[in-house]
């Protein structure tokens, strides 16, 4: 059995992948709502993530949680002030990567949306 991987490990990716500080990431902390990642980035974000701690993406319903690259800049700006479609899509928290890193695999739940 391998080594579980910690909320540590996963901080730290994200930290380096999205230019943030350790401060800014929590277990609860989603990719889309409050660091920002859409579209293209979420997808390089997320491919990175699979390569350095061997998870298979494909179960995931990548439009179920994020935007298209086409205007994500100015759309998550607005999302982020406003709400707007944001509030429609299903969060990916940090605690999703780690279940998902110890997987080997991400899981897609049917659940509501925040």
């Amino acid at each position: 059995m391998s080594t579980p991987i910690t909320f540590e490990q996963v901080r730290d990716f994200l930290c380096e992948q999205c230019r943030v500080s350790q401060q800014q990431i929590e277990p609860s902390t989603r990719l889309l709502h409050d660091l920002g990642v859409d579209g293209d980035d979420a997808d390089e974000v997320l491919a990175g993530f699979g390569k350095r701690f061997s998870v298979d993406f494909s179960a995931l319903a990548f439009q179920r949680h994020f935007g298209s690259e086409f205007g994500a800049g100015g759309r998550w700006l607005i999302r982020k002030i406003c709400g707007g479609d944001a509030i429609r899509l299903s969060p990916v928290t940090v605690l999703d990567l780690v279940d998902a890193a110890n997987r080997g695999r991400w899981i897609e739940y049917e659940t509501n949306v925040v």
